[in-house]
């Protein structure tokens, strides 16, 4: 949740002190509890800073050792442990030291190779003196963000994109191809190239180190997951192997001298979360939270939370925000999130937030991505590649009984996996042309104008599993491996990871989420599918390895709460204002993003499909078009004001180095 950022000149020009005060005031809210800056002729570096920890609780950033090293760091270190002992010999750490100071006698005994043995949630700037360079590392995952601007004679960092924004030098132009590529639902088939949705600006990609001196720049990964499959193992093998990481998992989150707030569900995710950390947390107070409702309807999970609150011995505290529409401070999340990215359940995501830091957290966990990392069906399609024909079949009729709902999607998404991951690219993208031809797309899905889906680029993953081929030594990386790997390292997951920590940060709150540990993730991806979804039982392993700990009636729910209707609800509260937002004078009509006639049809069209749909595609297409109109009104302004930039920008190009 800190907020770090700084210029460095390598010109020796000096720093402009103005510059650097309005970096440290577009980053305020993420450090409550400390605000410094170091500068010192053409070098400045800053922290906003938040105590959260024991070891924080008198640490001072930036970090400024005798060696010439300045640090900035936000995160989390999991291994400070392990470092402390082996950096011991070299360096005046030990229990008490803070995770910043370690990080930076970590770099100043290993040098370049500093970023691989840091393990955790972290973003890091460090300003070498002696080599007259800048080292920029994130961690693996990419929880924390990290922005720059990297010109010929200097480099610019931050936490948030407006704290580069803060510098009048640095304008605000979208990027298309990432815009179109995002609304156009591409991204998820993209990794991360480190471009960002602001034209100029590149975002540090996860588990990669930037170098940067007065005569070039690097970028490159420090860090990837293996991929191969774990050694052959039994069910109960595999179960008490992910009790070991899951435990770690969540003990690592629950490093704090505050109390530690979990969003409780009564689903399998939250509920596994919450069951735990009530054993494992110790003198470390934990504070349940809901959004579920007790009216009866399908939002209504109280009586999962009633088992789990037996369970754990915990109480949960139910939150009841009044309901809102889709624009309940939707300029606010815009500008927080620094995105086109609205949630029409926000006025319940606020409410969460706030009573988590009323209660004191400085930490939220949640079982976000828990879906993701334990129930991807890619699997089958290694049962498919060993013959398993009737395995497959037996599977998805299992998935089924599991999720009534869903009784066609399952057998869909086997076959586009079956020609996703055994069929060329060249002939994928034939046969959706020509299954484009004869698909008549829903009028929401087609107001976007050729101009700006023309500006999507080619949906291939540059770096992916696949490099793992097989031979007698070791096998090759499984369907299921490369299909999570590409979940994790996609530029869509990326954006959410980044949405996640801007909004915990706007309200003082870290987002933590137990499931994206880098440890837990690399176990599962050497799991075999058929263990991980046992006879077909959806996240099977996860069910045995916390029986026991987690309440029967949660381990074997086969439901899930719905909160379609609210969200439908939320589109058709604020539809009049909506529809005068999207008018003729709308900036996605001015900056043609748009077939201007298409949009009224969709608007038009959209307005009779919310009532009593029993699907969110409606309205989740109409909150990603006002998040655009709003994105663009927050940061580029009318068109006129566009070309502007584009021709100073044009002007000083010769300045900047990509």
């Amino acid at each position: 949740m800190a907020g770090i950022f700084g210029v460095v000149h390598f010109d020796a020009r000096p720093i402009e002190r103005d510059l650097v005060a309005r970096m440290s005031a577009a980053l305020c809210h993420r450090g409550p509890d400390g605000d410094s800056i170091a500068c010192d002729g053409s070098v400045a570096l800053g922290c906003r800073l938040p105590r959260v920890t024991r070891d924080a609780m008198f640490e001072t950033q930036p970090v400024r050792r005798l060696s010439g090293t300045w640090l900035v760091f936000d995160g989390r270190l999991d291994n400070r442990d392990d470092l402390i002992a082996e950096l011991r010999e070299h360096s005046d750490v030990s229990a008490g030291t803070p995770d910043a100071e370690i990080v930076a006698a970590c770099y100043e005994t290993l040098g370049d190779e500093f970023a691989r043995h840091l393990l955790g949630d972290f973003s890091v700037a460090i300003f070498d003196r002696l080599a007259r360079r800048v080292v920029l590392a994130r961690d693996a995952i990419g929880i924390r963000p990290l922005y720059y601007r990297r010109t010929a004679t200097s480099v610019r960092f931050a936490s948030d994109i407006k704290g580069l924004l803060a510098d009048p030098e640095i304008a605000a132009r979208p990027n298309d191809r990432l815009l179109a590529e995002l609304l156009l639902g591409r991204l998820h088939r993209r990794d991360d190239d480190g471009s960002t949705l602001f034209a100029g600006v590149q975002g540090l990609p996860a588990a990669h180190v930037g170098i940067f001196s007065g005569t070039g720049s690097t970028i490159h990964r420090y860090w990837d997951f293996d991929g191969r499959p774990a050694p052959a193992g039994s069910a109960d093998d595999y179960a008490e192997g992910f009790r070991h990481v899951f435990r770690q998992a969540v003990e690592r989150r629950l490093r704090s001298r505050h109390p530690v707030a979990i969003a409780v569900s009564g689903g399998l995710d939250s509920s596994s979360i919450f069951c735990l950390a009530s054993r494992v947390a110790g003198g470390t107070p934990l504070v349940g939270l809901t959004y579920s409702t007790r009216d009866g309807q399908t939002t209504d999970e109280s009586a999962f939370l009633a088992e789990v609150e037996r369970a754990s011995g915990r109480s949960i505290e139910y939150l009841n925000p009044p309901r809102a529409g889709l624009l309940f401070q939707s300029d606010e999340l815009v500008d927080c999130t620094e995105s086109p990215m609205l949630d029409a359940q926000w006025f319940r995501g606020q409410q969460l937030l706030t009573s988590a830091r009323t209660a004191g957290a400085r930490t939220l966990l949640t079982g976000d991505w828990g879906d993701h990392v334990l129930f991807d069906q890619a699997y089958l399609v290694d049962l498919l590649h060993a013959g398993s024909w009737l395995t497959v079949r037996a599977h998805l009729e299992e998935y089924r009984r599991w999720y009534s709902d869903a009784t066609n999607e399952f057998s869909r998404r086997f076959v586009g996996d079956v020609m996703e991951y055994d069929l060329p690219y060249w002939v994928r993208r034939a046969m959706r042309a020509v299954r484009s031809r004869w698909n008549q797309p829903a009028p929401w899905d087609d107001w976007y104008s050729q101009r700006f889906r023309r500006e999507v680029g080619p949906d291939v993953f540059d770096h992916d599993l696949s490099h793992l081929t097989a031979t007698r030594a070791a096998p090759g990386a499984t369907v299921l491996a490369r299909a999570l790997y590409r979940e994790v390292r996609s530029r869509y997951h990326g954006l959410c990871l980044e949405w996640n920590n801007k909004t915990g940060a706007r309200y003082g709150v870290d987002c933590a989420f137990p499931f994206l540990d880098r440890d837990l993730i690399e176990f599962v991806m050497g799991v075999p599918g058929a263990s991980l979804a046992q006879d077909g039982v959806p996240k099977a392993l996860l069910r045995r390895a916390l029986s026991g700990m987690v309440p029967d009636a949660v381990l074997q729910r086969r439901t899930k709460g719905d909160f379609t209707a609210d969200v439908n609800e939320a589109s058709r509260r604020d539809y009049p204002a909506i529809m005068k937002m999207l008018g003729p004078d709308a900036l996605v009509a001015q900056f043609g993003y748009v077939d201007t006639e298409k949009l009224t049809r969709g608007l038009t069209a959209l307005e009779g499909a919310l009532e009593g749909s029993a699907s969110c595609v409606a309205s989740w297409r109409l909150a990603e078009l006002v998040a655009l109109e709003l994105w663009l009104r927050r940061f580029v302004g009318t068109r006129e004001r566009e070309q502007n930039k584009d021709n100073a920008w044009l002007n000083s190009r010769r300045l900047i180095t990509h």
